[in-house]
């Protein structure tokens, strides 16, 4: 058998460390692994922060409520998206009239009162856009008192009519955007609508919820609160009494009791109460109907003649001739007719129906059985994103 022509690997020599060495080496490893335990301890304290940072900003602050309504919490993050909308809605209106306000100062001089409204005009919505946090706030909790009064009568806002809604909207706004001026004065057929092809309306719709910095679920949130506020005023309007305490009034104002006495003498004397009104009444709201105020109802009266003339309507026995001061003027007064249950008087009956949504609203905060808890918090108040764009 051939011998193997490889030579034995010779033995390794182990250099043998002192015991300087080994001490050395002891302490460096400890100093390693007390930086990676300083860095592992720092890297979980930044993750824990990131993390509460992430939870604090996508899940407890936008369900931290700003306020609460019989129990109901009002989420920050509604909130904030209704001020948002707000905010948008009130610059456009303060653009449109700085734009307004510079044409009619290309001619002072003929503009000199409009360009003093349109001034007037921009300063409230200057000073309201400074106030939109806190007019937002209890315009959301008048929202939610909406929303369950809406919920109490069934009423409700389906996918389809907030569609309907925006896309009236858009198209309203097509249709504003392309009105030419009329320049005659012949009566023109009214012009038949030019369709918009439904890309031009979705295109606009993008354009406005970029602009708006809302995302279309928010918008369509507050479409749906607007459409269930209409349909909560409608069902109050309709809820709203068309009869009351009425009565049929003549008057004439005079500015002297001797001025009073002697028309009431005249009239006593046989002359017709229309006859002396147009003589002598110095109010020139009834003079030339013959001091006729017609059929009113409770409170019609007292803001124009004061409350004496309103007390004597109602209470005075009707047909008989009465002198009453008020104000600082003398009226000679004739009720011809009242009713307990008459119809009230359109205008009256109107304004009631319109203001039958905020009527109730002022009756709700006011009711010890509606418990409101505002909660905001400055750090619940988004930054403004417009105003950048509104002062470069």
């Amino acid at each position: 058998m051939a011998k193997s022509s490889k030579k034995p690997k010779e033995p390794v020599q182990v250099e043998k460390q002192t015991k300087k060495q080994l001490a050395i080496g002891r302490k460096e490893a400890r100093q390693k692994r007390i930086i990676l335990i300083s860095v592992a301890a720092l890297v979980a304290v930044i993750v824990t922060v990131v993390t509460i940072g992430v939870i604090q900003e996508l899940i407890l602050k936008p369900n931290r409520p700003v306020a609460t309504v019989n129990g109901v919490p009002i989420r920050s993050d509604d909130y904030a998206d209704l001020l948002t909308y707000s905010r948008y809605n009130y610059y456009t209106t303060l653009s449109n009239l700085q734009t307004s306000l510079e044409e009619l100062n290309a001619s002072p001089e003929e503009n000199a009162f409009l360009i003093s409204f349109y001034e007037q005009q921009q300063t409230q919505l200057q000073s309201a856009i400074v106030a939109l946090p806190d007019t937002t706030l209890e315009s959301i909790i008048d929202a939610e008192l909406v929303r369950q009064k809406a919920e109490k009568e069934g009423l409700t806002v389906s996918e389809q009519e907030v569609d309907e809604a925006i896309d009236a909207d858009l198209r309203r706004a097509f249709e504003t955007s392309t009105q030419e001026p009329i320049t005659t004065t012949e009566q023109l057929p009214t012009p038949t609508p030019t369709p918009v092809p439904q890309k031009q309306v979705d295109d606009l719709y993008k354009s406005i919820l970029s602009n708006m910095k809302l995302s279309e679920a928010s918008f369509r949130t507050v479409v749906r609160r607007n459409l269930l506020q209409g349909k909560v005023q409608e069902l109050l309007a309709s809820q709203v009494l068309t009869t009351g305490l009425v009565a049929n009034v003549q008057l004439i104002k005079s500015e002297t009791e001797e001025q009073a006495e002697a028309a009431k003498a005249r009239i006593q004397g046989g002359e017709e109460f229309a006859v002396v009104a147009r003589e002598v009444s110095t109010d020139t709201l009834t003079a030339e109907e013959g001091g006729a105020v017609g059929w009113v109802t409770t409170g019609q009266l007292s803001e124009r003649y004061g409350e004496a003339v309103e007390t004597h309507v109602f209470s005075t026995e009707v047909g008989k001739l009465g002198i009453v001061e008020s104000d600082g003027a003398f009226y000679v007064l004739l009720v011809s007719e009242r009713d307990e249950k008459g119809p009230l008087p359109s205008e009256v009956l109107t304004q009631r129906q319109n203001s039958a949504l905020d009527g109730w609203l002022t009756e709700q905060r006011a009711s010890p059985d509606v418990k409101i808890e505002q909660l905001l918090q400055s750090d619940q108040i988004p930054a403004d994103p417009f105003t950048t764009a509104q002062n470069p």
